[in-house]
């Protein structure tokens, strides 16, 4: 388990385009993502949907926010924005977590209007 955190890091910084620190920003924008912030987590959301590929560490972090996140605000647009992303890279072990979201009644429907 100890290993893992150090690799998940490592393949979190090689997968995003970023300036600065590399691994300071690799290791913000997964915790950012659960910021109950919402302009920083989906902040966060955007940078990791940039990664054109899933990344196994990225798609554990987007599952993990998906069941826990908690935003002031726009939560069904953060849902929504990850379970797109995950569409989007076709992540097939997805589909449990996403037919959970859809039986708890949380919602995935745009909320902010901004």
């Amino acid at each position: 388990m100890h290993v893992f955190v150090p690799l998940l890091v490592a393949a979190v910084v090689a997968a995003l385009p970023l300036g600065g620190s590399a691994a300071a920003q690799g290791k913000a924008t997964l915790r950012d993502l659960k910021n109950p912030d919402f302009e920083k987590a989906n902040a966060a959301l955007g940078a990791l949907a940039e990664v054109k590929a899933p990344r196994p560490q990225i798609v554990a972090g987007l599952l993990d926010a998906l069941k826990t996140g908690r935003w002031n605000r726009c939560g069904g647009d953060m849902r929504d924005g990850i379970a797109r992303t995950l569409a989007e890279w076709q992540v097939k072990a997805a589909v449990p977590a996403l037919l959970e979201l859809v039986r708890s009644g949380k919602s995935i429907e745009h909320e902010c209007s901004e």
